[in-house]
């Protein structure tokens, strides 16, 4: 079962998201409201979708609200700390000029063999999350589609 997939759906859609991404993200990252987790380079990843710290700022200048606020509500609040994720993906999509699979590499790295490893993972969360037994081909993410790697 995806936790929040009310929030997420609801954040898929006002963002232009594929209604699939925001649960396979989740399924990977593992957060759970109050979970922090310390990274080797000093930031902490923040909640349900383990929102990275260096977000704040942006974050506090896109919402009017302060920094401690916005940590506080991403660490506490499930469905603004994935309305903070589906507004940090579309940022990426836009980035990536609409490659969804550069965007989810994003969310986790911009190096691209990182990248690489966490879109994999993207994609087999999403393969268990959505796909039916005995399809292992296509998976479709709405419009998006993308080739799933075996294994």
């Amino acid at each position: 079962m995806v936790p929040y997939v009310a929030c997420m759906a609801l954040v898929a859609s006002l963002y232009h998201l594929p209604p699939r991404v925001l649960p396979s993200i989740q399924a990977v990252e593992g957060g759970q409201p109050g979970v922090l987790h310390h990274n080797s380079d000093g930031t902490l990843d923040v909640g349900v979708m383990q929102i990275n710290t260096r977000w704040l700022g942006p974050l506090s200048r896109y919402t009017g609200t302060p920094p401690t606020e916005v940590f506080l509500r991403l660490r506490y609040r499930p469905c603004y700390n994935i309305a903070a994720s589906g507004a940090i993906m579309r940022t990426y999509l836009d980035e990536a000029h609409g490659n969804l699979l550069l965007a989810v590499g994003y969310y986790h790295s911009h190096t691209i063999e990182l990248n690489l490893a966490y879109r994999r993972q993207v994609l087999n969360s999403a393969r268990m999350l959505f796909m039916r037994p005995g399809r292992t081909d296509r998976l479709r993410y709405a419009s998006h589609e993308a080739s799933v790697p075996p294994g």
